[in-house]
């Protein structure tokens, strides 16, 4: 377990217990002992999952894994950092609780500070799946038409972001949450530098949710974060002629085979129509950054993406459904 020179030297070799020793060589006989303990510290801790989604009520067990094999100690502490959303006990099972976020952590015992850490999701079971919806096997049912539109071809109507009518002109000048202006917000902001109003609200209220008001139920618009699970979690196909209609947009299709389809509707700005027919643009229910923008999903022949546009815009909405 450890070995010594002729000058003291101890040296470390394995785990375990020795004894070092120190005799007088004038031969009295005298001599004195050292009890020496070697052990080996954890370098790394590793889970077997770096993140869970799991509904309410449900659980999970994790596995650490101790690196070197032959650390001293190989025991770890759990610990949740959002015990209101998911409990872990020490045997590594996690518990979700509430809707929400938290991670859950695993750090050795020994003092090394070395730990590793897995995100949990949690989310409320899904309800029935509603008429007008599929099932992608996703955290939300999408919705298979736009709002306003009665075919899932057809592009239906455009609304500024927290609005819930369409109407003939979209700018500043005729956005219900301002006074004329990007500088001049009175709801949906978070920084006083855009408006007197400071509400720090940065998802749309169901009032103010054209989904929600429109559809009623459990409808709403999907939030910036389903967006981005279903350009993630679907494979996207774009098409010319959606079931012989003429009409160009995205496909989405989910690993069960279900899909939906997303039009390209273009937007409106003023009083213009623009891109109908090349692209399609859709609000998502998130502020972005700077208040007087929010997140929108961009659907284009090459490619899918996320990004901020003013709010003022005339988008197309999908509803979404828990």
């Amino acid at each position: 377990m450890a070995t010594v020179s002729t000058t003291g030297k101890v040296t470390a070799v394995g785990n375990g217990n020795a004894v070092i020793t120190a005799s007088a060589t004038d031969g009295s006989g005298k001599k004195a002992t050292c009890a020496v303990t070697v052990t080996t510290l954890v370098t790394g801790v590793s889970l077997n999952k770096t993140s869970l989604v799991l509904n309410e009520g449900g659980s999970e067990t994790l596995t650490a894994t101790i690196a070197p094999s032959t650390a001293s100690d190989k025991s770890v502490t759990w610990s949740s950092t959002n015990t209101s959303v998911a409990t872990v006990d020490q045997n590594g099972k996690v518990t979700a609780v509430s809707k929400g976020t938290a991670t859950i952590k695993a750090e050795a015992k020994d003092g090394s500070g070395k730990y590793a850490t897995c995100s949990v999701t949690v989310k409320k079971p899904l309800g029935p799946c509603p008429s007008g919806a599929v099932d992608l096997g996703l955290s939300v049912y999408w919705g298979t038409t736009n709002i306003g539109a009665g075919k899932p071809e057809e592009y239906g109507d455009y609304y500024a972001w927290g609005e819930t009518a369409p109407k003939d002109d979209y700018s500043w000048s005729t956005y219900k949450w301002c006074n004329g202006s990007s500088s001049t917000l009175t709801k949906y902001n978070t920084s006083s530098s855009y408006g007197t109003v400071v509400d720090n609200k940065t998802v749309l209220e169901s009032s103010d949710d054209v989904a929600s008001v429109k559809l009623g139920g459990k409808w709403r618009m999907p939030t910036d974060a389903e967006w981005t699970e279903l350009r993630t979690k679907c494979t996207w196909t774009w098409t010319t002629n959606y079931n012989g209609t003429g009409r160009m947009g995205r496909i989405f299709t989910a690993s069960n085979g279900n899909s939906i389809f997303l039009p390209a509707a273009g937007y409106r700005f003023g009083t213009l129509l623009s891109y109908a027919g090349s692209a399609g643009y859709y609000w998502s229910s998130s502020l972005c950054g700077t208040t007087y923008n929010a997140w929108r999903v961009f659907v284009y022949s090459d490619y899918v993406s996320s990004g901020p546009m003013n709010r003022y815009y005339g988008l197309s909405v999908r509803p979404v459904s828990e």
